[in-house]
């Protein structure tokens, strides 16, 4: 692994159709209903994370066995890896899943923090990708309504009592209380708060106003009187056929559709037609203009929960 340029062949900034070919076939998902596609090449035992913009930009091997820092093995007991990294001078920052060195490059993960764990995963983050993030509470706003869990969507406005366009004061002053990811200076992950009573999340561009609002939790959210999260069994295809039946236009994306000219999306945990069978939606997504930021329309780019 190095720092700032990636591990083995694999360089940060490589397109997904470059990695693709070079390492062969792969599975998408998302860590999270809200996070973008990973790749997840099975013979290689990696997960790799791209974007449009910036291609390549996280590296993760679950079985780090023969992954190497500056000379030192980061696999196996992880006494041993800490000994050995810092009797190489190498110094590293324990925190909430394991241990972070290179300046937040590089994150070891535990499955606990018993003196005889084992490296279970290494990962490597591309510039400005670094782990270094403090997750930050803070409390419900000084408007704060009783927290619902139905939701009605405004196409090019908001979702419930959140307009997109909105700086983020304005937004945590009517929402109930949640936490962030405080990153450090020079970042590039997006500012997001998770107002996690209020069923909510709401991403902000580089001057703290919001533009995607997603919906992860709820009993509905409603748009023309179509739930577009129903709960399970439902799926994406039942909801996709309502939505044509209403007339709504709609756009394929790899792992969800989109509603055509309306800045709303629905998002899945996998591509369809996935091994696990009708997919859910596990996110909805609503944003302004007509574009899709983030997303993974009609091309192949892009934390399981």
């Amino acid at each position: 692994m190095v720092p700032g340029q990636g591990a083995g062949p694999l360089r940060f900034g490589a397109s997904r159709a470059e990695l693709q070919a070079l390492l062969g076939p792969s599975r998408a998902f998302r860590r999270s209903p809200r996070s973008e596609l990973a790749d997840q090449y099975e013979a290689g035992l990696l997960m790799l994370t791209c974007s449009e913009a910036e291609g390549l930009h996280l590296i993760e091997i679950p079985d780090p066995d023969g992954v190497h820092y500056r000379g030192v093995p980061l696999s196996g007991p992880v006494t041993t890896v800490l000994d050995d990294l810092r009797a190489a001078g190498i110094e590293v920052t324990a925190d909430e899943s394991g241990w972070v060195l290179a300046d937040g490059a590089i994150a070891l993960y535990t499955p606990s923090s018993e003196p005889d764990a084992q490296v279970d995963a290494v990962t490597v983050a591309g510039p400005g990708h670094e782990l270094l993030g403090e997750i930050v509470f803070f409390p419900a706003g000084a408007d704060a309504m009783p927290a619902t869990s139905s939701y009605l969507v405004t196409p090019g406005v908001g979702v419930g009592p959140i307009a997109l366009g909105r700086h983020r004061d304005d937004v945590r002053r009517r929402l109930n209380g949640g936490l962030c990811t405080q990153h450090v200076a020079g970042s590039r992950e997006p500012e997001e708060d998770d107002f996690f009573h209020d069923h909510l999340a709401v991403r902000y561009g580089p001057d703290l106003l919001a533009e995607r609002i997603f919906v992860a939790r709820a009993d509905a959210v409603l748009l023309d009187g179509i739930n577009l999260l129903p709960p399970y069994p439902a799926t994406i295809e039942d909801v996709r056929l309502l939505l044509a039946e209403a007339g709504h236009p709609l756009i394929d994306l790899e792992a969800g559709i989109e509603i055509a000219g309306v800045g709303i999306q629905l998002l899945t945990m996998r591509p369809s037609p996935s091994p696990d069978g009708r997919l859910p939606v596990a996110c909805v997504a609503v944003f302004a203009g007509t574009g899709s930021p983030g997303g993974d329309r009609d091309q192949p780019f892009d934390l399981f929960t």
